[in-house]
Order: C-alpha cells, then sequence, then structure tokens
C-alpha cells in the first residue's frame, strides 16, 4: 500500500509494515528506509547530498555503510573496516572512489548498491511490486566538474564519463512535435512525399556550375590522387629527390651534402615502444590487530615472522605497504627459483590491520605511531620499532634488520615478554642490543 502526500511518501511490506519513508521538504529529499519487524526498525537514511548510512539487520546498529559528503566507508559485522574509500580525487594522480561496485543485501525486500558518489541505490520490494531509490548526491554541473563523474580510465589517457541526464530518441521527437517548424515535415510524411532517388554514378556526373567550388573539388581531388601515389619508405623515392637537388643545387652555384639532406630509412612508429604497465605487487597475508597473537603463537618455532602494524589510512602507512609489498614480491621470487615452499623459507611477512579501536597491540607494547614492525621468532619477541638498524625506514635496511634479527634469535637473544616502551613518543625507535 502507498501513501501519498504533498511531502511524504510511504511504502510498506507486504505484511503491512512500514518499509520506505520519503520526506520532501525545501532543502531536499529524505529517504528512511526499515526492517520488516513490528514496530519497525531503521536500517538505513540519507540526505539529499548523499550523505547517511546502512546497518545490518536484525536489530544491529553497527554501520554496514556510511557515507559522507568527501569519503565512504565499509565495514564488517564486528566493526572492522572493510574499505575505506575517497569519493573525490586529493590530488591528480590519487585513487579515489570505491574498488569494485558492492551490493549489499539487506534483507528479502531491501537491496543497496553502492558504485559511485552519485550512483548509490537502494531497491525495495514491497506489496506493490519493486522499486527503486537513487540516494546518491546529485550529479549536476552545479555540484562538480566532469572529472566528478569519471568511471573509468585506459592508460592512453582516454576516460567514461557518466552521464545521467541525456536525450533519448523519444524525448527528440517529443521536442520535434511540439516545434512549430516541424509542421511542413508532418505535412510531407503524411502525403508520404520523398525525394526522388539517384544512383551513386548519377551523383557523380552532376556538373558543377559554380567556378569557384569546382576549382576547390578539383584540387582537393589532386591531393587524393597524390596522397594514394605516396609510399610509406621515403628511399623508394630517393633517387627522383637527389635529381631534383641536384638541379637545384648547379642553378645556385652551390653544395648540398645529400647523404646528410636524405635518410634512406622507412618510415613507422615500432609498437614494442608501449609497454604493459606492470600489476601491483601482492601484500602479504593481513591479520587483525586482534588476532595477531594467536597467529604469531601458530608460526614455525625456526622461522622469523615480520609484521607490520598498519592504521590503513596515514600517508607513512601507505608508503610502508608498499614496500611491504615489494619485498612480497622479493620473498615470493626467491620461492620460485629455489623451489622451496613458504614455510621453510626463513623469513614470512604479514600485515596486520590496526585500524579498529583500541589496538590490543598498542595497548599492550604501549606504542601510538604506525606504522611499527614487530618481528616474533618461536612466540617470542625479537624487535619492534619504526625505525631499522637504528635510524632508517628504507627496505634495504628492513631486509638488514630481518638477518640481524634471524642471527640474534638463533643466539637465543630476544626481548623481555613483558616488554613495553615507558612512553608513547612521537617517534618510536629500535630497541638497543640486550
Amino acid at each position: 500500500m502507498t501513501e501519498a502526500s504533498r511531502k511524504t511518501t510511504i511504502l510498506k511490506y507486504a505484511s503491512g509494515t512500514v518499509g520506505v519513508c520519503v520526506n520532501k521538504t525545501p532543502a531536499g529529499d529524505f529517504y528512511y528506509f526499515y526492517d520488516d519487524t513490528s514496530p519497525p526498525t531503521l536500517l538505513s537514511s540519507f540526505n539529499s547530498r548523499g550523505v547517511g548510512f546502512v546497518n545490518f539487520a536484525g536489530g544491529r546498529n553497527a554501520p554496514r555503510f556510511s557515507s559522507t559528503a568527501k569519503a565512504g566507508v565499509i565495514s564488517d559485522e564486528e566493526g572492522g573496516t572493510v574499505e575505506r574509500f575517497d569519493w573525490e580525487p586529493k590530488r591528480p594522480s590519487a585513487r579515489f572512489g570505491i574498488s569494485k561496485p558492492a551490493k549489499l543485501v539487506l534483507n528479502s525486500s531491501l537491496t543497496f548498491h553502492v558504485v559511485d558518489k552519485h550512483d548509490l541505490r537502494m531497491q525495495f520490494r514491497g506489496e506493490r511490486g519493486y522499486h527503486e531509490f537513487q540516494v546518491g548526491a546529485p550529479n549536476s554541473a552545479r555540484s562538480g566538474t566532469y572529472l566528478d563523474r569519471i568511471t573509468s580510465k585506459s592508460l592512453t589517457g582516454h576516460v567514461t564519463i557518466k552521464l545521467s541526464n541525456y536525450t533519448t530518441l523519444r524525448d527528440q521527437q517529443t521536442l520535434l512535435a511540439d516545434n512549430p517548424a516541424a509542421a511542413n515535415m508532418r505535412k510531407a510524411q503524411a502525403n508520404g512525399w520523398v525525394l526522388p532517388r539517384a544512383s551513386r554514378a548519377a551523383c557523380e556526373l552532376v556538373p558543377l556550375t559554380d567556378p569557384d567550388l569546382k576549382d576547390n573539388v578539383d584540387g582537393q581531388n589532386a591531393r587524393i590522387a597524390d596522397l594514394k601515389a605516396f609510399r610509406t619508405s621515403v628511399g623508394r623515392n630517393v633517387a627522383t629527390l637527389k635529381t631534383t637537388l641536384r638541379e637545384t643545387a648547379k642553378d645556385a652555384n652551390s653544395s648540398i651534402d645529400l647523404g646528410t639532406t636524405i635518410r634512406e630509412r622507412p618510415l613507422g612508429v615500432p609498437s614494442s615502444v608501449y609497454k604493459r604497465a606492470l600489476p601491483p605487487p601482492p601484500l602479504p597475508e593481513i591479520v587483525r590487530n586482534t588476532q595477531l597473537m594467536s597467529f604469531k603463537n601458530s608460526a614455525k618455532s625456526d622461522q622469523l615472522l615480520v609484521v607490520c602494524c598498519s592504521d590503513r589510512g596515514a600517508g607513512e602507512c601507505r608508503v610502508a605497504e608498499k614496500e611491504l609489498a615489494k619485498s612480497q614480491r622479493k620473498l615470493l621470487a626467491d620461492l620460485k627459483r629455489t623451489g622451496v615452499s613458504e614455510d621453510q623459507h626463513p623469513y614470512k611477512l604479514a600485515l596486520c590491520d590496526c585500524s579498529k579501536q583500541p589496538d590490543p597491540i598498542a595497548k599492550r607494547y604501549n606504542f601510538n605511531v604506525y606504522p611499527c614492525y614487530i618481528m616474533f621468532y618461536g612466540g617470542k619477541l625479537a624487535f619492534i620499532g619504526d625505525k631499522f638498524m637504528g635510524f632508517s625506514t628504507a627496505r634495504e635496511e628492513f631486509e638488514k634488520e630481518i638477518a640481524r634479527c634471524t642471527g640474534k634469535a638463533k643466539k637465543n637473544i630476544f626481548l623481555p615478554d613483558d616488554f613495553r616502551f615507558l612512553e608513547p613518543t612521537a617517534r618510536n625507535t629500535s630497541f638497543k642490543d640486550v
């Protein structure tokens, strides 16, 4: 059943429970979507600018999707961040938008689709059939530029732009029908008047009466004939060009170095200059900060476990993740070259997702700076800090620190089990030899 007034529209489930409520105000439309429960439970709400949230069904108020004017977040049932993305690029080369369209099924009647900032759709199936609501930000020139409508990019520089307000053939026919100048066309169509058809040969025999137009056409035809006779290799016409230059040199009583003036080589651009972009290096295994302790206990006793703790948001963490991915690609190349398994390698890399706060790892070791690197050997703490070899964050020093900690661990030199930094500082440093 649908109840509609001047400002409010309500859609109900087949059970009679309110499912959708749309309020039209001078400030814009406000959308409210409810679960099929008694009393109704609010599942989602959006304003006219695409700002809102989507909760999990079943009475859980944990946000499943949140959208602001600048960014969006998709979360899991435990409150952890699955993906965070910016709606608009912070710099020209920055990545923005969701990595791939998401489909969130709230219940048997409500489904939410996330494509981009301007395409957030809620689908509702009630007692009156199927309805779809576009709750994203308005996609118009007043709300942004064409850069906001880019849906994909190619290596050649081409972009695909989504246009929401385009004119269809039916719209053009409607505008034509309302145009007074189209009366003659409608009369010709009603009477079946048509122009006499002529073959291509007959069209070519029609003489040109305008002399200026005839000269222009003759000149264009001559250029076309020259282009057809042109050959892609300059060397095939070198003899003619050299003869012409010699005659010109004799008339001018000058000397021309024909060897440097004309180069006998074919024209063309080799296709090998276009190289395909390399795929991004893979990230190592990702574990949550709540599972790191159990994860390190399950590691092999004779293998160094290297963990990078990242909050997945700060600029330094993104740089550290890229460097960790390069180290992971090098590790996989070593495994492929030597033919050994990952368990037989001297060390193993992992990425700890510390975006969920409060962070139990930071609380355990008393640090507040990300990224922070922790190394375990046989379940014991061998290293913790954000600097390698005491001063650097480079990948080369990172690999040297791994070799150094492996050697110290084999000599049974570890940090205390209850190790904690004395107090959180702006920049943590690696421990000294113990």
